[in-house]
This record gives C-alpha cells, structure tokens and sequence, in this order.
C-alpha cells in the first residue's frame, strides 16, 4: 500500500517528452552545419584567393631577381594559375573566375597573362573569385606591380 496516495509514481518520459527532446536537438544541428557550410565556403575562397595572390608575388619576385620578364598565366576554363617554371595552381571548380589584364596579354577568350618587369612593375590587372555569395579580387598595379586583395567586405559595410 502506498504511504502517501497523493503522490504520484514516477515511472520515466512519456514518449511525447522524448520525440519534443529530439526535434529540438534535431533542429540546433541543422542550424549548426547549415553555419559551417557557409565557413566552408568562404574558407575555399578564401583561400583560393590566398593562393593567387601568392603566385602573382611568386612571379613578381622571379621577375626581379632573375632581372627578366615574367608572367603568371590564367586559364578561366581550366581554374589554374601557372606561375613560370612551376607546375598550375588548381582553383576550385565551384569559384568563377574573371580575369581583366591589357589586351596584348591575352592569348584567348580564356586564357590571359599578368606580365612583371626587372623592375617590379607589371602589365597590371585584377583576377576576380566569385561564389554565389561572395567576391575575392587581386588586384595588380601597372605601375608598381603591388598586389592586393580586396575581399569586398569594405563595400558590404558602406551598405
């Protein structure tokens, strides 16, 4: 017999409690990965951009100290980056590439040089990385041959 009739026996969770206990968790899950895919994504750009922008110093360098032209070479079709002398950087197949660079250093409607002088300067140009929600550009003066990357976070805050 039950000393105290008024208390109630507790015998666990009812199934309802444990299906509320596993939506809830279900649901913080996926707003936890759906957050790293889009690291994920800026981190491929990123680094993407990272890499060109590696090259394009690369080159410069060999450039100066060689005391000779050089040029870094573009393939939009390809998504590669090929610094002299070393074998093709291979960009991502989801990131489109846009390559802007002077007419006489483009050998086709897809593929395009930035050209570096002894002494430093370049033919200019920029190469733009663009996903669905991002842009990455490297930009390369004409005159001094300085390279830049603008991540595009700049014109997102003036918004």
């Amino acid at each position: 017999m039950n000393p105290n009739p008024h208390r109630r026996a507790s015998r666990g969770f009812t199934l309802i409690e444990i299906m509320a206990v596993l939506v809830i968790i279900a649901g913080v899950m996926g707003v936890f990965a759906f957050s790293i895919a889009g690291r994920l994504e800026k981190q491929k750009i990123s680094g993407a951009a990272r890499e060109v922008m590696s090259a394009l110093r690369m080159t410069r360098s060999q450039a100066i100290v060689g005391r000779q032209e050089q040029a870094l070479e573009v393939d939009l079709d390809a998504h590669t980056v090929t610094v002299p002398g070393r074998e093709p950087v291979q960009l991502p197949e989801q990131i489109e590439l846009k390559l802007v660079t002077a007419s006489t250093e483009v050998s086709s409607s897809k593929v395009g040089r930035i050209r570096f002088f002894p002494d430093g300067g370049s033919t200019g140009g920029s190469l733009s990385l663009m996903t669905d929600s991002r842009q990455w550009q490297v930009k390369v003066s004409w005159l001094t041959g300085e390279i830049e990357l603008d991540d595009g976070l700049d014109e997102q805050r003036r918004r």
